[in-house]
């Protein structure tokens, strides 16, 4: 139960973190949208996230996240229930569902926005919950040092330093991503195959506009394709005789 509640206490910090990076770079980026929740059965709808974001450079920074609260929708009955419905709306009016679940504390959240190629807003947004990621044994570690400095109202602890290599560098850059509290996707639609069109010449048509029959060429012969080597073969066998011995 300890654990559990550190998980929360580190969720809520690196999720205000995220925000607080992001207010920064919002700024900077040319279009925003966004998302509001409603529980289905409910009339009520609250805002959800705004993500600021680029869809020629694919750059996103979120400036809010409001989720819902889950002991204020869930179910009072002690009988198990199913997860309740939600429904995720963009101001064009469009929606998707999803379930309460998705806002566990045992869940991050990834959202997925559509990007219109024409003029780059969003046609279409949902959002999904992801299993949260085992942590290592050093990120444990500095976790529970955080946890233990914010409980006694000390500083926070640095991490450890990375090794300026590029190897290390990656690595860490990796691992924090995969523990981001909430992943944004922009998914940019691209145009389909176009068909192969087959042309062909005008068909001829008689005096009342009937298409006439063609007539099916016959294949020629290896003969009549290659008359002409014949033809070269046999003048130089009959030039090329001559004198016999004197």
């Amino acid at each position: 139960m300890a654990f559990r509640s550190f998980l929360l206490v580190l969720l809520a910090v690196c999720t205000c973190t995220v925000l607080a990076a992001s207010d920064a770079a919002a700024s900077k980026l040319p279009k925003s949208v966004t998302l509001s929740y409603e529980l289905i059965g409910s009339a009520s709808v609250k805002p959800l996230v705004t993500i600021f974001y680029d869809p020629k450079t694919s750059k996103h920074a979120l400036s809010s996240w409001t989720p819902p609260s889950l002991d204020s929708l869930k179910s009072t009955t002690p009988e198990p229930t199913a997860s309740k419905l939600l429904r995720i709306l963009l101001p064009n009016g469009s929606s998707t569902i999803t379930t309460l679940d998705t806002f566990g504390d045992d869940a991050h959240q990834k959202i997925d926005l559509w990007i219109s190629p024409d003029d780059g807003s969003v046609f279409s947004a949902s959002v999904s919950g992801l299993s949260l990621p085992p942590l290592s044994t050093e990120e444990e570690r500095y976790r529970k040092k955080v946890a233990r400095a914010k409980a006694k109202g000390r500083p926070i602890p640095p991490r450890p330093p990375v090794p300026n290599t590029k190897k290390a560098r990656e690595e860490a850059a990796k691992a924090a991503a995969l523990h981001e509290p909430i992943k944004v996707n922009l998914i940019t639609s691209s145009a389909g195959p176009s068909p192969d069109l087959v042309t062909r010449k005008p068909p001829q048509v008689d005096a009342e506009g009937r298409e006439m029959a063609q007539e099916e060429q016959q294949e020629k012969s290896f003969f009549q394709k290659y008359w002409w080597v014949f033809l070269i073969a046999t003048m130089l066998m009959m030039t090329s005789g001559g004198g016999g011995e004197k």
